[in-house]
């Protein structure tokens, strides 16, 4: 009988990489913060028109 054999151990590497890993940049940066703003502000003037009118059919 033959005895089991052991894979070899590795090492990690003596020096640890020059830069840490990092997620890819999309580009999408300011101007998406800048139309995020634009739409809240639409979507506030709307719906102060939306009730204006709705009020005024009231009367």
């Amino acid at each position: 009988m033959t005895p089991p054999t052991t894979p070899p151990v590795t090492k990690p590497p003596a020096t640890p990489p020059a830069k840490p890993p990092t997620l890819p940049e999309t580009g999408a940066g300011e101007r998406t913060l800048i139309a995020s703003g634009v739409t809240v502000l639409l979507l506030v003037g709307g719906t102060i028109l939306y009730r204006r009118g709705r009020a005024a059919s009231r009367r």
